[in-house]
């Protein structure tokens, strides 16, 4: 410990070194930032043999009492300082003689005197490890003048020695070594020269003293110490950003593995971190940033006698909640008492400080020099406890912090995923047990089948419950697959009707024959229907048909009692759901999966009810019983399954009105291209868009419905047709499943699972619509896949912002990963360029000119991080921009790429070389 490396002060005991003293025991250097101590107790009296390695005495600085240690042996003799005397680093305590005749038994007296040189000092430490690093703010007060140093130590005088700290202290405040005299052996310059030497101080920072009345008294340490840091905050340019988290699930879990609740959230903090790092950097003056890998948190605890001690629990990142929790017991125990050490206490890179348990509803805390941000939990109230992040401008924006939160919020209320995975049990997530099955997986739709698939290929024993008596959900009986058919049709209608541009005549009056049609499509989806069943089968899936619902967290139930031998209809729920005894048996299982899917959603509008009793309105699941097609059509809502049946039906044949409550159609496409398509579908000729309408009523019978609706000015409509279609939206449908009785936690019909899509209850699991989301096959089928290499102990997570989606128009609109808007309200730095259909030879060819494509870049990275169309086939083109996205390709990349030619792909490789070229030029003007 470089003894000599500090200030002083006016109290330290001024005293001779006795005859024969050989050597001094001094005021430890705790940390950088502490220049004085106080005696507290001294342990030994003089005359006392002394032994190396003997605890002499202890001291207590702003922060903590630590014992003072002794390397040598002798006899401790005086003068020694006083108890409760203020002694400067590096002044002497007391001394070591060497033979018991020559120890002095006063007390030093109090005046001014210096700090002994490291030379002349003893070997005598706090009961520490060696010093760490502490932040270069702590150094460098905002009441002392900053340098533009930083935390780099100045050059070495001119033909004289320095000792390391001061050089260190002088680099921080700016100090000009040369001109500083010497006080050390040999003019040697210490700590104590670099500090007469600076610039006077500037009370608070610069700040105003206020004088006011009273006989005030001394501040002990520890007030001057919160004192001198409250001030210093007020340097930090802050703001506050407010979450309202629910706890239970985490004191549940918490409680369950056998850890502290604080310890828990600690850990939560730096998991957000890892996609968040900046919350754990620090500005440095002047003008730098700190960034730091290791995640160390300090929390505020009350010390006995009063005060608050911040112990840091460190490297939260890296090591598992066990052996965090360890080591944040003994570090309370000890902040209690004030018996830290000085690396336990100095340099935390992120805090925390909790004032719930004492009841208060909302507070602010205060960030100090040194962190980003400082986090304060508030007590719990309905919409959860209040998280307030006070943070430093300099290192984080608002939108950085309220993203912080918002996955903080996701960790903390759906806990148990990390916290297994952080107390040390990796590996497959069923429990040991003798189970029916390893997996029962509810549903056999896309999800269900993927996940089913790709456990039994791994070995596990796995049911399949579903309520048809084949796989393959909405999509293939209801949705993807019977629509395509349709489009199909309709695409060679409108394609029929566009061929005399390519001098092919005679084909521009095609005739549509319903029943051909409708028998193609049964088959197909019977033929599918018939190849999934035998494929799941033929890999040894228990395919079971039945209403599944859980018994308790082990145990489901197979109704049977509404099963029915038409997949084309969606099955109604037996008896178990009508509160009538089941007809079934019940199964116990290591693990579930919940993939029920989600069926429409119908809002309360007057007579929509009555509409769905009597087919007058219809939905995504009764239009495929449709005789003939209609001949007027009204469709409620924009959304995908909305736009493509109007549009479906107009090329039939159908004068169609589409209805939509929002300002736009598409509200999941890119903003622009949903705004192009709502154009191109007005100018179809029997095709009629209306947003922001509000519909107020149903009538009629099927054949001759009305409905009346109130558009943006507030003026009343009524509209004739033969049906209504409401396309809604889908909404799951949790009655019957029995989540209760499991312990699965929902909100607002969506069952709430993480990014593994486990649920709250660690073996149970959830995928596809019932999770809401984007409600997509393909969504479904990849959870499902996350899902099972979850069970199975891998790590794979769900990740939206690099999903995708087509909507089957004409053009057809597809997205895959981010918009701009997206990107930026993620933090991103977001870039696009875009190219209109119009220019390329193969649209102009085919005279298919409608659209564009985009493309959006990360600025920083020039990573794409979203492509967006409208364009015919994009379908097929979408394919290359899922590998770019979720590749996370670059511009360069893409550009380098050699595209087929002449192929619509080449837009690609176009797009990119022009981004990366304008990203080239601004970076030019912009001197980068």
């Amino acid at each position: 410990m470089p003894a000599a490396e500090a200030e002083f002060v006016a109290a330290t005991p001024v005293a001779t070194a006795p005859a024969g003293a050989i050597h001094n025991i001094i005021m430890p250097q705790l940390s950088d930032t502490i220049t004085e101590g106080v005696v507290v107790t001294w342990e030994k009296q003089p005359g006392d043999k002394i032994k190396r390695g003997d605890i002499v005495a202890t001291v207590e600085t702003d922060k903590a009492v630590m014992d003072v240690e002794v390397f040598r042996d002798g006899y401790l003799s005086g003068p020694i300082a006083s108890i409760d005397s203020t002694v400067a680093v590096g002044a002497a305590m007391a001394y070591l003689v060497e033979k018991a005749d020559q120890v002095v038994r006063e007390e030093a007296k109090p005046g001014a005197a210096a700090p002994q040189s490291a030379h002349g000092a003893a070997h005598a430490v706090a009961h520490a490890p060696a010093k760490t690093e502490a932040p270069a703010m702590a150094a460098a007060p905002v009441s002392r003048p900053v340098s533009q140093g930083g935390g780099t130590p100045a050059a070495r005088p001119q033909g004289r020695g320095a000792t390391p700290f001061a050089r260190k202290l002088a680099g921080q405040q700016g100090v000009d070594l040369n001109t500083v005299p010497g006080s050390g052996p040999r003019g040697v310059i210490v700590a104590a020269d670099v500090a007469n030497a600076r610039p006077a101080p500037m009370v608070g920072g610069g700040f105003p003293q206020v004088a006011v009345p009273g006989d005030g008294r001394p501040m002990t340490k520890l007030e001057a110490a919160i004192s001198k840091s409250m001030t210093e905050s007020l340097s930090m340019p802050t703001f506050h950003v407010t979450a309202h988290i629910k706890l239970d699930t985490l004191i549940k879990a918490s409680k369950a593995v056998g850890v502290s609740v604080t310890v828990a959230i600690a850990k939560a903090c730096a998991e957000a971190m890892k996609k968040y790092p900046k919350m754990n950097w620090c500005y440095q003056p002047v003008d730098k940033l700190v960034e730091r890998a290791s995640v160390d948190i300090g929390m505020a605890v009350s010390a006995d006698g009063g005060g608050l001690v911040v112990p840091i629990l460190k490297g939260c990142e890296s090591r598992d909640l066990a052996e965090l929790n360890g080591d944040w017991k003994d570090l309370v125990e000890r902040a209690r008492k004030r018996r830290l050490k000085p690396e336990e206490y100095t340099g935390s890179t992120f805090q925390i400080s909790n004032m719930g348990m004492f009841g208060v509803s909302h507070f602010d805390a205060i960030a100090t020099p040194g962190i980003a941000a400082i986090l304060a939990i508030s007590a719990n109230s309905e919409q959860g406890s209040p998280f307030t992040i006070t943070a430093d401008h300099r290192v984080v924006n608002g939108a950085e912090v309220a993203m912080y939160l918002g996955d903080l919020k996701q960790l903390i209320e759906q806990p148990e995923r990390w916290m297994e995975s952080t107390m040390g049990k990796g590996g497959p997530a069923i429990p040991a047990g003798n189970w029916d099955y390893d997996v029962v997986v509810i549903g056999g739709g896309p999800g269900g089948e993927d996940c089913a698939r790709d456990l039994v290929g791994h070995g596990l024993k796995v049911a399949m419950i579903n309520d048809s008596p084949f796989p393959g959900g909405e999509c293939l009986w209801r949705g993807c697959i019977p629509s395509k058919a349709w489009r199909a049709a309709a695409d060679r209608i409108r394609d029929r009707a566009h061929d005399e541009h390519l001098g092919v005549t005679g084909t521009n009056k095609a005739k549509l024959d319903w029943n051909k049609l409708e028998a193609h499509r049964r088959n197909v989806l019977e033929t599918r229907g018939d190849m999934a069943l035998k494929t799941d089968k033929g890999v040894k899936i228990d395919y079971i048909q039945g209403f599944g619902s859980f018994v308790d967290d082990h145990h489901a139930l197979i109704d049977v009692s509404g099963n029915q031998q038409d997949p084309h209809t969606r099955a109604q729920p037996g008896n178990q759901a009508a509160g009538k005894k089941p007809n079934g048996k019940t199964v116990s299982f290591g693990c579930a999966v919940i993939a029920t899917g989600a069926p429409p959603f119908v809002p309360p509008i007057e007579g929509a009810l009555d509409g769905l009793k009597s087919g007058a309105v219809l939905t995504s699941d009764t239009v495929w019983a449709l005789k003939t097609p209609p001949k007027k059509l009204i469709v409620v809502g924009g959304g995908a399954i909305g736009v493509e049946m109007a549009q479906i039906f107009q090329d039939f044949g159908a004068e169609v009105t589409l209805l939509e409550a929002q300002e736009r159609i598409l509200a999941e496409v890119e903003p622009e291209i949903a705004k192009n398509l709502a154009a191109i579908l007005n100018d179809d000729p029997n095709l009629t868009v209306h947003t922001n309408v509000k519909l107020a009523k149903i009538g009629g019978k099927p054949g001759a419905v009305t409905a009346n609706y109130t558009d943006a000015e507030g003026k009343s409509h009524t509209l004739k047709a033969d049906y209504v279609i409401m396309a809604t939206g889908k909404r799951p449908v949790l009655d019957g499943l029995g989540l209760d009785k499991a312990n699965v936690a929902s909100e607002r019909s969506i069952i709430k699972a993480d990014a593994s899509c486990r649920t709250n209850v660690p073996h149970i699991f959830a995928i596809g619509d019932v999770i809401g989301g984007l409600m997509l096959a393909h969504t479904a089928a990849q959870q499902g896949r996350v899902a099972a290499a979850t069970i199975l102990g891998e790590d794979l997570k769900y990740d939206q912002d690099k999903d995708c989606g087509v909507i089957f128009t004409r053009p057809e609109a597809a997205f895959v990963g981010l918009s701009v808007e997206q990107a930026k309200a993620k933090g991103i730095d977001a870039v696009e360029a875009k190219v209109p259909m119009s220019i390329d030879a193969k649209a102009m060819i085919n005279h298919e000119t409608h659209g564009m494509i985009k493309l959006v870049a990360d600025k920083a990275t020039q990573r794409i991080v979203g492509v967006h169309f409208l364009a015919d086939h994009a379908d097929t083109l979408i394919g290359e921009a899922v590998m770019m996205v979720s590749a996370g390709m670059t511009l360069t990349q893409v550009g380098n790429a050699i595209h087929p030619h002449p192929t619509q792909t080449e837009l690609f490789g176009e797009l990119a070389r022009r981004l990366a070229s304008r990203l080239r030029r601004s970076a030019k003007v912009n001197g980068h």
